[in-house]
């Protein structure tokens, strides 16, 4: 943030990098393009407002009810709606998918199937229990509580749940044609079983009645398992560490001081004699005789030098140039 005209260098310093409101007396000295810009007159028209009847497309009864719609009126006068098409909030009626048979699904499928006949369902019962299902998505809590069928048995909420989802699974398999390609269905890969329905409600409604003093004891039985717990795990650990602490001294008793071995004496290098060489038998100089210096003379003749310390550069030039010197000298 640039600091305004007419505020000091130590009053800005203190903002420490917020964004404050400016005073008005300040906003003289912004440029214009940091002042707030006017906004601009819409193209569309002049902004109306019309108390117009519509249609919900949601609904399938014809339904016709009335509210106030935002609209543009140009300089020609003409009319135009802001939201055109169907009815905006028609597109939140979502519905679920609900497995549904026809007539010969019904005969060749349903009614053929043994696991299916054996549950005591008539297809007058089916067809109210899918309606029911459909009028309240599913909900299968809402529609155990109105189900009412004429001269029925009392039906369970486990009872309604295993009816739909036998027909939903035998409706799926009849239609694919085979088990194969709904192995990531979630209706076939964890079908629903009403006994462990039944069995987890009767735990929960157990559970839920128990009294306050029933639940106390079973807290305080708890704790005193807990207890008991936590003394054999302390126990556990101190044997523990009494055993390793008695294998620790046995171990320091039996032990044997090991001394460090001296190590091996280191022979003298013997001095070198050339009598020791080994020569292969193709060498023709004797055993004793030394062996044909690299070093040539100015004679071109093969020599020992003398001991001593030379200087390495100048020494070579000079032998170099005597032997070639010597060189020219007898070819001429």
């Amino acid at each position: 943030m640039k600091r305004p005209e007419g505020m000091s260098r130590e009053a800005f310093a203190l903002l420490g990098g917020s964004n404050p409101v400016i005073p008005s007396h300040l906003l003289d000295g912004l440029k214009k393009k940091d002042k707030l810009a006017k906004p601009k007159a819409s193209t569309k028209g002049t902004v109306i407002y019309r108390y117009k009847q519509f249609k919900n497309q949601a609904r399938d009864d014809g339904l016709e009810l009335r509210h106030w719609v935002k609209g543009y009126k140009d300089a020609n006068g003409r009319i135009r709606d802001a939201q055109e098409g169907d009815y905006a909030f028609a597109k939140y009626n979502k519905k679920v998918t609900l497995y549904r048979y026809d007539g010969e699904e019904w005969l060749n499928i349903i009614s053929r199937d043994n696991g299916l006949a054996a549950m005591g369902w008539t297809k007058e019962e089916t067809d109210y229990l899918l309606d029911m299902l459909e009028a309240y998505d599913l909900r299968f809590v809402v529609v155990a509580d109105r189900y009412n069928f004429p001269n029925g048995p009392p039906r369970s909420l486990e009872d309604l749940k295993d009816r739909y989802y036998a027909i939903a699974r035998r409706l799926l398999v009849a239609r694919e044609g085979t088990e194969a390609t709904l192995l990531n269905n979630q209706l076939l890969r964890q079908p629903y079983n009403a006994a462990a329905e039944r069995a987890r409600r009767a735990a929960l409604n157990t559970l839920m009645a128990r009294s306050n003093a029933a639940e106390a004891s079973e807290n305080e039985i708890l704790e005193q398992a807990r207890v008991v717990e936590d003394k054999r795990k302390a126990e556990h650990a101190a044997a523990s560490a009494q055993a390793a602490a008695a294998a620790a001294a046995a171990a320091k008793k039996n032990a044997v001081a090991v001394v460090p071995k001296p190590p091996p004496p280191v022979a003298e290098e013997a001095a070198f004699n050339p009598g020791d060489l080994i020569y292969p038998q193709d060498f023709h100089n004797a055993p004793m005789q030394m062996g044909m210096p690299s070093l040539l003379n100015a004679h071109l003749e093969a020599f020992w030098p003398q001991p001593g310390v030379y200087a390495r550069g100048v020494h070579t030039r000079e032998t170099a140039a005597a032997q070639e010197k010597q060189a020219l000298g007898s070819s001429q």
